[in-house]
């Protein structure tokens, strides 16, 4: 009886010994990051965004998470928010007793659930997240405090969000093609009309402008078969003829579509997929996950990767619309081959240049810099819908496939996939080089 009595004094002693879990103890790992880009990217498919606007919730969701951990980690990142357009004179508040990951985590959910249409995403996510915190062992005046310091950058940011012309846009005038054969005009089998047209009035988030890009000029538009335009065109719709089962799988792993339309006598199925920005931020998932990266090289791949493909597509739009050029489906089937069709659907925009071309490549230089320029990787994105995975020996080798793919599908020619990727590897760089 004696020897239980001291047993249970002792247990009470060092009960009561026992310190306090500290507020900053890192208790949030990269896999709940991981999860939080998961919810992101399933809550942009859900609601079908389309690529630019969905580049727009990833880079904002992500900066948001990026700037919390940096104020409250200062030596874990670099400062980026003076080299940011319009966020140079961010304030931070004080913080005091608070956990840095759980700030900057709820302070990501807070930005994402402003952005979407299904906030119950992002209202799982913060429960999921309290609810971890209490278990890991932060008190209720810890995560509190944690909370209102994420309230405080996502207030910030939200009306900085809200002056990024996003808004205004959506009230501008749709786009009207001119029915010229050299222009864009809508394309089977839906034959919507163009897509963001005003998207280069969106305020780029490190270039100076939309318009930074200097693309190559386009063949003068022909029909003449002897004609530097035909035969652009020609390649397109040789490349499709003579398709195999590899430049098919190609074409079909890199589509990207998120609103994929199945047409079956009169009734149309739309497929939800992931935008091609967010493809690339589930291989930064991925890689992350293989490498076991820290928590903090987690986050700078997230959010460079995605502000350098949110710039990247602003300036492509902006190029797209200023070219206005036709697409090969329509310019093949009025003059070449009228029963002619590509394997992918024809996005609802002008050809020139490839969004997807500059998209990859500037992914791909941002996470070079990360993990390496030789760094090879398997990407698992497709398996949901079907599709292998597919190994590659770098992230520009990725992004090189990227562009076969778009050509392999009939929707871009070469011209346009290679100086797309032109495009999407300067901004990226000049990215890396101001936040350096």
């Amino acid at each position: 009886m004696k020897f239980r009595l001291l047993v249970l004094f002792i247990a009470v002693i060092l009960s009561s010994c026992k310190e306090e879990l500290k507020s900053d103890t890192q208790v949030f790992q990269t896999s709940d990051l991981n999860n939080a880009n998961t919810v992101l990217l399933e809550a942009v498919m859900e609601d079908a965004f389309t690529p630019p606007v969905a580049s727009r919730m990833y880079a904002y969701a992500h900066l948001a998470h990026y700037i919390t951990i940096q104020s409250l980690r200062k030596d874990s990142l670099n400062l980026i928010t003076n080299k940011i357009n319009g966020l140079e004179q961010f304030k931070i508040s004080e913080s005091k007793n608070l956990n840095p990951e759980l700030s900057a985590l709820l302070a990501f959910s807070n930005v994402g659930k402003k952005l979407i249409y299904s906030e119950h995403f992002f209202e799982n996510l913060n429960d999921s997240l309290i609810t971890k915190a209490t278990q890991l062992g932060l008190t209720k005046t810890v995560i509190k405090n944690s909370e209102n310091y994420a309230a405080n950058i996502s207030a910030q940011l939200s009306d900085w969000i809200d002056k990024d012309m996003y808004t205004e846009t959506r009230t501008f005038s749709r786009f009207t093609s001119t029915k010229k054969p050299e222009n864009w005009r809508e394309t089977p089998p839906d034959y919507t009309t163009g897509l963001e047209p005003h998207w280069d009035n969106i305020r780029t988030m490190v270039i100076d402008s939309a318009n930074v890009f200097k693309y190559k000029p386009l063949p003068k538009y022909s029909t003449d078969e002897d004609s530097d335009f035909y035969k652009m065109v020609y390649q397109v719709y040789e490349a499709v003829n003579n398709k195999t089962e590899d430049t098919e799988k190609t074409a079909w792993f890199w589509d990207c579509n998120p609103i994929m339309t199945v047409h079956t006598g009169h009734m149309v199925t739309t497929i939800h997929k992931f935008t091609p920005p967010g493809h690339w931020l589930n291989i930064v998932n991925q890689v992350s996950t293989k490498e076991y990266s820290d928590y903090y090289t987690t986050t700078k791949a997230y959010t460079l990767t995605s502000m350098a493909m949110f710039d990247a597509i602003i300036a492509a739009w902006h190029v797209k619309y200023r070219t206005d050029l036709v697409r090969p489906v329509t310019y093949i089937q009025e003059n070449i081959d009228a029963e002619w069709t590509p394997v992918l659907q024809t996005p609802p925009f002008p050809e020139y240049t490839s969004g997807h071309s500059a998209t990859s490549a500037s992914a791909a230089e941002v996470l070079s810099s990360i993990y390496g320029e030789n760094y090879a990787f398997t990407d698992n994105t497709q398996l949901r819908f079907g599709l292998e995975d597919r190994t590659f020996n770098s992230f520009r080798e990725a992004a090189n496939q990227v562009n076969m793919s778009r050509f392999y599908g009939g929707i871009h020619y070469i011209q346009g996939v290679e100086e797309g990727a032109r495009q999407g590897r300067e901004i990226a760089n000049t990215i890396l080089k101001k936040l350096r």
